[in-house]
């Protein structure tokens, strides 16, 4: 083959080559600087019924808050965070009242309770799956959608305070062994995914908690305090009264230029606000002196709390 030729061939063979190297096309950040436009316009004379959006995009609950630093896919959430094995039934207090915190949807929860009932001859007064209460002789015995996902809180109470003596009933038969009765059909609707959601108010980002503040904040804690720490994190200190969390954060840093400086890592405090509202509860950030925090900073930061409880 003529040197003229092996140089027509030479890009060919690299280009090739390229291709199977696995490259591909990025386009994470390609629409991260799309601008609003105004709708096509179709002739009021078509035919609606041939014409639909293919693509609807839904109405946002969210303002929309544009990162400075360019686009970044969201991370993968984690499974865990930390080494702790989470038992099947976690006791929780709050303003003095006790529940149960177990780990399986209202669903599979409510039947294994009924079963509580009769294997320990309560005497049932009514019973109303769709509000998961049934009421007896020796109380109210309820199940609600806990702050995570598939899990459950239960409550035993008499005249509005908390009976411990069946809590701990409840507690050893439930754990005894996992549900195995199936899921009942009645309670489904008890059970809701939506209880934890970061969403962005006033150029910067929130917590929203679908909870009263006494079950947000006794959630929040014993997650913070169990499930919370990380190289990167580290809960500091709580303060109910003030309904303050402080916490560590560091951000990773390039590495330095000068082999013995290492990285330039940031580490700083960190005030986690818990605001009650109606029946929800919001968590917002602030620096150590209460003041705002950077949009992504906060985000990272609150990404990091809804992680551990969902």
């Amino acid at each position: 083959m003529s040197r003229t030729r092996w140089m027509m061939v030479t890009p060919l063979l690299l280009a090739l080559g390229g291709c199977g190297g696995g490259y591909y096309h990025d386009r994470n950040s390609e629409y991260a600087d799309a601008e609003m436009t105004s709708p096509l316009e179709l002739p009021a004379s078509r035919n609606q019924a041939r014409y639909q959006d293919a693509m609807p995009v839904p109405q946002a609950t969210n303002d929309f808050i544009r990162s400075r630093g360019g686009y970044e896919p969201p991370r993968p959430q984690t499974l865990s965070t930390s080494d702790r094995e989470t038992r099947f039934v976690e006791p929780r207090e709050a303003d003095g009242n006790r529940w149960l915190v177990v780990s399986a949807a209202p669903g599979a929860v409510w039947p294994r309770l009924q079963e509580f009932v009769r294997a320990n001859g309560y005497q049932v007064q009514n019973i109303n799956g769709n509000t998961g209460q049934i009421t007896t002789d020796r109380g109210v015995l309820s199940v609600r959608q806990g702050i995570r996902n598939n899990t459950t809180d239960v409550y035993c109470q008499q005249g509005g305070a908390s009976v411990d003596a069946c809590l701990s009933q409840v507690s050893q038969y439930l754990s005894s062994s996992a549900p195995q009765s199936g899921v009942s059909l009645v309670a489904q609707n008890l059970s809701r995914n939506d209880r934890v959601r970061l969403e962005s108010r006033d150029d910067n980002w929130r917590l929203a908690l679908a909870l009263d503040f006494p079950r947000a904040w006794a959630e929040l804690a014993w997650q913070l305090e169990n499930n919370y720490e990380t190289p990167q994190r580290r809960l500091l200190d709580q303060n109910r009264s003030e309904r303050v969390f402080t916490v560590e954060y560091t951000v990773k840093g390039e590495g330095s230029w000068i082999p013995f400086r290492g990285s330039s890592d940031e580490t700083q405090q960190y005030l986690l606000h818990v605001s009650p509202a109606d029946d929800a509860t919001y968590v917002s950030v602030t620096d150590s002196a209460g003041e705002p925090v950077d949009q992504q900073r906060t985000h990272d930061l609150l990404d990091g709390v809804a992680s551990i409880l969902r």
